[in-house]
């Protein structure tokens, strides 16, 4: 049985999360909760609240390690990203994902994600992020979900 807590990420657990986790934005706006299992971090979702290309709150940089991916954990980080959203008053939630990403966009569209009505983005060239910079060149799809 699935036990996972969600919650937003403390300053106190910055290090413990930071070891196990890649917490990409943290230089930024938003706020990132965490799954928890067990006392372990196994997982983590940014929430940005301005400057996303949709112009509403975005779920970004999701993250579970491998070893917990399909069990329920992304889920659930889902679902907790729309309850914070819906107590900051949003109507909306947008998300982002690699067109080739299979499980992230099955994930989306099975909690009621649909397309933005945006075509892709492709993403290429260096992005800069905590952990250092990487070389990308990718496709994004936008979807979108109305919180009500």
């Amino acid at each position: 049985m699935l036990t996972v807590e969600v919650r937003p990420l403390i300053p106190d657990e910055l290090e413990l999360v930071g070891e196990r986790l890649p917490l990409n934005r943290l230089e930024g706006t938003g706020t990132y909760l965490v799954a928890w299992e067990s006392g372990e971090p196994v997982g983590h979702a940014h929430i940005a609240w301005a400057g996303t290309r949709l112009g509403v709150a975005e779920i970004q940089d999701a993250f579970v390690v491998p070893e917990r991916r399909g069990s329920g954990v992304g889920t659930e980080l889902s679902l907790a990203a729309e309850q914070i959203a819906i107590e900051h008053g949003e109507a909306q939630l947008s998300v982002s994902a690699s067109v080739a990403n299979e499980g992230a966009l099955r994930l989306y569209r099975r909690l009621g994600y649909t397309d933005a009505g945006v075509p892709p983005q492709r993403v290429h060239g260096t992005i800069h992020l905590r952990g250092g910079s990487i070389e990308v060149d990718d496709t994004l799809v936008y979807l979108i979900k109305n919180l009500d």
